[in-house]
């Protein structure tokens, strides 16, 4: 009998006139729900009880849970302290593509490789959250807690003399952020357990607590060397974010950290034969989802991992029926490609045609059209990388978010290769052909819808490229 688990606080369950009734149900398998749901007639046939036993237990038994549901758990009016509020990143295009901006009462995550920015985002919101509420900020302070070092300051002052050319940014400053440095894991608990919560008791005005990063003592020192170890490492994970949802919570603030990635290799080879394979509701299909990857990559890791849809029976000799269809084309590599071959056998044809014809180039040493060079990208071209990467603490940690935000470092072929306006004589090293892009994107929020917007590291802090062209076009 699951009463004890659906109703802990029950009185049912320590009365003697209803142990008899109890014991049958647990004996017999009938669950709280079946007593709730079902008529007693219907009872009867699998409870051997009377009729009128069960009838009389089953009104005991609704009016207990009208009484918990209902009437102990009635929605009561919150109070100014309690409401969620939002403040600004610093960026307008962001807040849109985050439905307001950064939440208060909840954690929001902040993920991605080296060099995507995520210091240097979690700076400008710490200096966000110090402005009024006219302009988007909270008026608080900002606790940096930072596991990789020390803040970088230099870069701080940077900002803030940026920021402070911004209309309602001109208070904004370092003494309202208060930096801590953790150097191992026993460390990072001792703060977030017992220094955090005096630090808030003292200066209510704190409405921020950043985390730079909250997995790099973990992943080092928490063992998994056996399932016991998982299990408890999980644990301790679930501790630590009940604590800091606790303190969110409790003192109406905004919990923003960053975490590390780790690579989660691509599986080798096809599971089929009915061994091995996935299903839709197995985490590794569902972690792809979780993390941001592109739909082509959650489905080719399940093809290889030999998911319903690989199709093991299908015929090789026809192209569709490969795995490698799921991938589409990686266009800009294709074209950098394609142009670099072409300038190769440019130079190669003009070192030719000197040394048969003196300076006269050959006929066919002209420059490429761009659609040759889509011709050749098409034929020898590749598919775009499967993503590997995964952010850490896995889905014990996911549970607790209500934000997760990726920042993507990743390379895009440049706007000459693209429309085809390149001089093959005047380009001489490959690393022109390429163009850094990044991009910011909700994987999933509470309150936001999965979006992506790309941006530039400027001196300013993080900008949204839409932003910029905005203020250019005004200007």
């Amino acid at each position: 009998m699951d009463l004890y688990d659906q109703l802990p606080n029950s009185k049912l369950t320590y009365l003697a006139e209803y142990s008899s009734i109890l014991e049958s149900a647990k004996e017999h398998g009938v669950t709280v729900v079946d007593l709730i749901t079902l008529k007693p007639t219907e009872l009867t046939k699998f409870l051997p009880r009377s009729i009128n036993e069960i009838a009389e237990f089953q009104k005991v038994l609704k009016s207990e849970y009208q009484h918990h549901v209902f009437e102990l758990s009635r929605p009561q009016s919150v109070s100014r302290e309690e409401r969620i509020l939002f403040f600004t990143s610093g960026d307008e295009k962001i807040d849109e593509v985050l439905n307001g901006g950064i939440r208060t009462h909840g954690i929001t995550e902040i993920f991605g490789g080296s060099s995507t920015g995520k210091t240097q985002l979690l700076m400008q919101l710490s200096l966000s959250v110090q402005a009024p509420v006219a302009y988007g900020g909270l008026n608080g302070k900002c606790v940096f807690i930072t596991t990789e070092g020390n803040l970088p300051t230099n870069r701080l002052d940077e900002m803030i003399t940026y920021r402070r050319q911004i209309p309602g940014f001109e208070a904004v400053s370092q003494k309202n952020i208060f930096t801590v440095s953790c150097n191992d894991l026993a460390n990072q608990e001792h703060i977030l357990l017992v220094q955090l919560p005096i630090l808030m008791e003292r200066n209510p005005e704190i409405k921020l607590i950043i985390v730079d990063s909250i997995s790099h003592h973990l992943r080092v020192e928490l063992e998994s060397k056996n399932f016991r170890d998982s299990q408890e490492n999980r644990h301790y994970v679930d501790r630590m974010a009940q604590n800091l949802l606790k303190i969110a919570a409790k003192n109406s603030l905004a919990v923003v950290v960053a975490n590390q990635v780790g690579d989660k290799p691509l599986p080798e080879g096809s599971l089929c034969n009915g061994v091995g394979l996935t299903s839709a509701f197995d985490y590794d299909y569902q972690l792809g989802w979780t993390v941001g990857w592109r739909d082509s990559s959650v489905f080719y890791r399940q093809t290889k991992q030999g998911l319903s849809f690989d199709n093991c029976n299908a015929d090789k000799n026809r192209p569709d029926s490969s795995s490698e269809t799921i991938l589409s084309d990686d266009e800009d590599y294709n074209l950098v490609a394609a142009t670099a071959l072409a300038r190769k056998r440019h130079l190669d044809n003009g070192q030719s045609s000197r040394k048969t014809t003196s300076l006269q180039p050959k006929s066919n040493s002209r420059e490429p059209t761009s659609s040759s060079l889509k011709q050749f990208a098409a034929f020898y071209g590749r598919k775009r990388q499967v993503e590997t990467k995964i952010p850490n603490l896995g889905l014990s940690w996911a549970n607790h978010l209500s934000t997760r935000i990726m920042l993507k470092k990743s390379y895009k072929a440049s706007p000459l290769i693209k429309k085809g306006a390149f001089d093959l004589n005047e380009v001489l090293e490959s690393s022109l052909f390429w163009q850094p892009h990044r991009s910011l994107t909700v994987v999933f929020s509470e309150h936001a819808k999965k979006r992506e917007i790309g941006y530039i590291i400027s001196p300013n802090g993080i900008q949204s490229v839409e932003a910029i062209k905005q203020l250019g076009e005004k200007t």
